[in-house]
């Protein structure tokens, strides 16, 4: 820059030496303010990085140590579901043997039980066979005495139908047992 020494230049280039002068140094602020921002922005950016990559590790290991134990406990619930199934059907079960053991046990021996076949949990068909009169009103009368409410594990009996054989002589009995 070449200096004019005229008063009415002198002001003029005053001004402008000023102004490049200011100029430079808000230049020189905003430089140092972008470059500081930046390297805030980078470090921030690689703390967080830091950070999330702690995190991720923590969350890893914790999933990991999940992923094992889930193995032993889905194992466990499945082991104590099956145990609670087998405990209802061995339930049930026994509920169906003494079920059994009371209708088979219903009449006398001289009655003679020729079938029975369980329809519902508590309803039985059965089919008796009585070779003789007194058999036959023996059988009535337990009947009676069932329905009368003498057995507390048997609700009621219905008889479906009789029919009596000439060639073998006896009594086919065919009835319907409730249990309670």
């Amino acid at each position: 820059m070449s200096l004019n020494l005229l008063p009415s230049q002198a002001k003029f280039q005053m001004d402008k030496i000023k102004a490049t002068a200011l100029s430079r140094k808000i230049m020189t602020i905003f430089l140092i303010t972008f470059i500081v921002i930046t390297i805030l922005v980078l470090g921030v950016e690689q703390g967080a990085k830091w950070v999330l990559n702690l995190q991720s590790n923590k969350y890893q290991s914790a999933m990991n140590s999940y992923l094992q134990s889930s193995t032993e406990i889905v194992t466990s619930q499945l082991i104590k579901f099956r145990a609670k199934l087998l405990g209802k059907v061995l339930a049930d079960r026994f509920e169906y043997a003494d079920a059994f053991g009371v209708v088979g046990n219903i009449f006398d021996p001289s009655i003679k039980v020729k079938d029975f076949d369980l329809k519902e949990k508590s309803f039985f068909v059965m089919t008796v066979i009585a070779n003789s009169a007194d058999s036959m009103k023996l059988l009535e009368s337990r009947v009676v005495e069932i329905n009368s409410g003498a057995e507390s594990q048997i609700k009621k009996v219905v008889i479906k139908s009789v029919t009596y054989s000439k060639q073998t002589l006896e009594w086919l009995v065919e009835m319907e047992v409730f249990l309670k």
